[in-house]
């Protein structure tokens, strides 16, 4: 296959760099998860992780930052688990990923100018800012709500 930038080059193909966390996307799920179930008693870990086909002790490790960003709520006890505390149309895609992986950033730079000190007369860092702002304007656009409803019509 031929590069569409270079003709007669081959395409090598690489592993995307820019990628979501196998982290995020399983909390992600989770949450989808929480999000979807009526009403807003607590759920078994184990239930998720069954339904999810990830298993509990994976789980597990996530449930504790987004218990401690107020994400969720946990319940001890014979009926106890995990529950959203956060109304699903209330929490961006930004928040959760946020929650779990820090910032969206895609280069220290950006952040952090102080890290390089041809920063500030740097265009590529200027590309690398109003992408990140795309990027984190668009994932505070979409709700939790927003993406259940969608996985709901796509199995209905």
């Amino acid at each position: 296959m031929e590069a569409p930038c270079h003709p007669g080059r081959p395409v090598r193909i690489k592993e995307n760099v820019m990628k979501i966390s196998t982290r995020s996307r399983y909390g992600l799920r989770l949450l989808m998860d929480l999000a979807s179930r009526p009403g807003d008693k607590p759920v078994f870990l184990g239930d998720i992780a069954a339904r999810l086909a990830v298993s509990e002790k994976y789980l597990s490790k996530l449930v504790i930052p987004m218990r401690r960003a107020g994400l969720i709520r946990s319940v001890r006890g014979a009926y106890g688990g995990y529950a959203l505390a956060i109304q699903p149309a209330s929490l961006s895609l930004c928040q959760i990923i946020e929650c779990l992986e820090g910032s969206l950033s895609l280069v220290d730079c950006v952040e952090q100018p102080d890290c390089c000190e041809r920063a500030e007369d740097c265009t590529a860092r200027r590309i690398w800012g109003g992408l990140e702002k795309v990027m984190h304007d668009y994932c505070m656009a979409v709700s939790l709500a927003d993406l259940v409803g969608q996985e709901t019509a796509i199995r209905a």
